[in-house]
């Protein structure tokens, strides 16, 4: 087995979330998930893994990646669902800051 996977079911949960925990709690694809995990520098499984455990820091750079850049529309929903799953665990991430909107610009010439 690879590091992070675990075969007894009982102890999957002792010191992360599941890959199939995230993808299920954020709505998404496993590709999709994949996507953002690289994006975010988290260390996977190379195909498949749906037992890998990635733990709560993981996550939490998972949940900035999500809410930020190019995943912004797929991964807010996902972040917000992953929020919830580290509140479970007793784990509270500082809110999200929302962007700044642009300036408007009065284009008459």
């Amino acid at each position: 087995m690879g590091r992070g996977q675990n075969i007894d079911p009982n102890s999957l949960n002792q010191h992360g979330i599941t890959k199939q925990e995230l993808v299920d709690a954020g709505d998404i694809s496993p590709k999709t998930f994949d996507m953002m995990r690289k994006a975010a520098r988290v260390k996977g499984p190379s195909h498949g893994g749906l037992t890998w455990v990635f733990t709560f820091e993981d996550v939490a750079a998972l949940i900035v990646k999500a809410e930020c850049g190019s995943f912004t529309e797929r991964g807010g929903f996902a972040a917000k669902a992953w929020r919830t799953l580290l509140a479970e665990q007793g784990i509270e991430l500082e809110p999200t800051v929302q962007k700044r909107p642009a300036k408007q610009r009065n284009r008459q010439h």
